[in-house]
Formats: structure tokens, C-alpha cells, sequence
């Protein structure tokens, strides 16, 4: 069984890892193409393309590396198929739901190998990204249409303009009293950090408290100052990425009550759950895609069941998506929509799994 099984996580491993790096190319180059006219208005050149795919290449793994999962779970079938080795395990008494536990360990330390490579990889590749400000970088950084917004000893600070990594630009400052009420505003044209502290200049005040809805003034203060902040360039980039683009750790602590973020807390917490997940996710597919391949007719290529499988595993990662802006959005519970898909594909996979039993 040991022999067998070796055999199979050898075949397995080999051919996703072939797929990964086939479509790491593929869409990284057409990524690459799409985003040149960036690349080269700021100033990069050839082997800053190769410098964008770079950068970009642990993102793209996390959006594909459970589709590229299920994938090499049908190839390996496939080649069982084609060359007769199927019928072979199923002569020595391997049935479907054997051959998923001698695949299990496979699948499953590929899925934690690949959560282990982008929580290390893609957080810093997406700062990256944000401070160069190629392609999307420059819709999801900090724009007048997805300002940012902090709270920072008391204050309450917007930023609309990401001057580099280490600058801000069109700022506003509002100073409260104990009672959370805004007693003045600064209108900041931009910040420059000069650690520890951040450098602030074109600056314009305008009085609030007192004031009981009469007009008054902006007034200028001359010179610069300096904003006191436990805020780095490093921790603004945390701040304006998306949520899946950061790492467990920078999840788990934005989604702690009074940490700021971009997005709400339980934003963060389903992407959390949701990457942690993703191992039963392959599990699941596993199942299905094992019941699902179980042809052994003489002139049986596994051609047509391929077809299924893979259209079975896009109608998941749709399903599977949709929860997720749902949940991300705060339409739904973090539990239901990380639950919903698993569960019916796990009925799903289990059924046709116990039907290759009875058959």
C-alpha cells in the first residue's frame, strides 16, 4: 500500500507542480502585456517586466493554487486511466475511496505548503506593488475614491493621495476632545515620513470649536510639523491593501476591536478563515474528483471526465467566490459562507463516492 501510494503523491506532486508553473507563466506574461503601458510611463524597462511578473506571481498563486490543485488531482487520474494503471489498483483492491486516502497526504501538504508560501510571499510583494503603483496598484492604493481613513491617538485622519512608499498627500486632520468632539481641522497638502515621525507641510487650520455653524476661514500655519504616529510607510501599506493581500498575523490583528483597517474587521476575519480552510477545500475536491474519475471502460480516456471535473471545479471557486463578497461586504456570516460551499460539495463529493462502493 505504501508502494502504491508513493507512487500516486510522486505522479501527483510532479504534475502540479508542472501546472503551477504553467500558469504562473501564462498569466503573469498576459498580466505583464496588459500593464506594460505602466510599466513603461514609469520609466522601467525589459527586466522591469520581469520584475512586475515577479512581484506579482504570489498573488496570482493565491487566486489559482486551489483550481491548479484540483487540476493535477484529474491528471493524475487521467494517466491512471490511460495507461491501465487504474484498473490495476482497483484489481488489487484499491477502491475510490482508498485511492482518496493514499492521495490525502499529497493534497493536503500541498494546500499548507502553498497557505505557507503566500503568508510569507505576498505580503511584501503586494507593498511592493503599492509603492511602485503599476496597474490595479494605483485603483487599490490610496485615491480620492478609496481614501483611507485611521484613527490615531485620538484623531481621525483621511488620506486620498499615496506620494511613494514613504509620502502621503491631501490629508485631513481632525482633532477631538475628550468627548469626541472636533475642535479644529487641518487641511495637509502633504507628509513625508522621516522616522520616526512624519514630516507635515502645506498645512491650513481651520477652528471649529465655537464656531455653531457660522463660516469661517481656512488659516495658514507656516513652516512644518510633525505628526507623532506610531505609523510607518510599513504599517500604511498594511492599512491600504486589500485583505487577502496580507499575511495571518496582519489579519488576525485588524480584525481586533479598535485596530484600524481598510475594510471592516469581519472583513478581515473571513479572509483569515478562508485561507485556513483552504486545505478541507482540497480535501473536499479530492473526493469528488476521485468518485468522479473512476473509468475504466477498454477505450476510456478520461477525456470527457476531465471536461466535468474541471467545469466542477470553476462551479466551485464561482460558489465559493460569491460567498465571499457576501461575507467580505458584510452580507453574510463569516461561518456560512466559509461553511456553505464545503459542505455541499462535501455531501455532493461523499454521494458519488459511496455509489463507486456500491456499484
Amino acid at each position: 500500500m505504501f508502494s502504491f501510494a508513493r507512487y500516486i503523491s510522486k505522479m501527483f506532486i510532479f504534475t502540479w507542480l508542472t501546472l503551477v508553473f504553467g500558469f504562473l507563466t501564462l498569466i503573469g506574461l498576459l498580466d505583464s502585456l496588459a500593464n506594460g503601458a505602466d510599466i513603461v510611463k514609469s520609466g522601467g524597462g525589459f527586466a522591469d517586466t520581469f520584475r512586475y511578473m515577479f512581484l506579482r506571481a504570489p498573488v496570482i498563486f493565491d487566486r489559482i493554487f486551489v483550481f491548479t490543485l484540483v487540476v493535477a488531482i484529474l491528471m493524475t487520474f487521467v494517466k491512471l486511466i490511460r495507461q491501465h494503471e487504474l484498473v490495476a489498483l482497483l484489481g488489487f483492491g484499491i477502491s475510490a475511496t482508498k485511492q482518496v486516502m493514499l492521495l490525502t497526504p499529497a493534497v493536503i501538504g500541498a494546500s499548507v505548503a502553498s497557505i505557507i508560501f503566500v503568508d510569507v510571499a505576498m505580503a511584501p510583494a503586494v507593498r511592493s506593488l503599492q509603492a511602485w503603483g503599476i496597474g490595479e496598484y494605483k485603483v487599490k492604493n490610496i485615491t480620492p475614491e478609496n481614501p483611507l481613513w485611521l484613527e490615531d491617538k485620538g484623531q481621525i485622519i483621511r488620506a486620498t493621495e499615496r506620494l511613494g512608499y514613504d509620502g502621503l498627500g491631501n490629508m485631513r486632520f481632525f482633532f477631538r476632545d475628550e468627548l469626541g468632539a472636533v475642535q479644529r481641522i487641518w487641511e495637509v497638502e502633504k507628509a513625508r515620513y522621516v522616522g520616526p515621525n512624519w514630516q507635515l507641510t502645506g498645512i491650513q487650520e481651520l477652528e471649529v470649536q465655537g464656531a455653531d455653524g457660522e463660516s469661517r476661514p481656512l488659516s495658514t500655519i507656516e513652516g512644518t510639523k510633525v505628526w507623532e504616529t506610531r505609523q510607518t510607510p510599513r504599517s500604511i501599506a498594511r492599512l491600504a491593501a486589500e485583505p487577502r493581500d496580507l499575511s495571518l498575523s496582519e489579519m488576525r490583528n485588524f480584525s481586533k476591536r479598535g485596530n484600524s483597517g481598510s475594510r471592516p474587521s469581519f472583513a478581515y476575519k473571513f479572509w483569515s478563515a478562508h485561507r485556513l480552510t483552504r486545505p478541507i477545500a482540497a480535501f473536499v475536491l479530492l473526493i469528488a474528483c476521485a468518485a468522479l474519475m473512476q473509468r475504466t471502460g477498454r477505450e476510456d480516456t478520461g477525456n470527457k471526465t476531465l471536461i466535468i471535473g474541471i467545469t466542477m471545479a470553476f462551479i466551485f471557486l464561482i460558489f465559493d467566490g460569491a460567498m465571499a463578497t457576501f461575507a467580505a461586504s458584510g452580507g453574510l456570516a463569516v461561518l456560512p459562507a466559509i461553511a456553505l460551499p464545503l459542505l455541499l460539495f462535501g455531501i455532493a463529493g461523499a454521494f458519488m463516492l459511496l455509489r463507486t462502493e456500491t456499484l
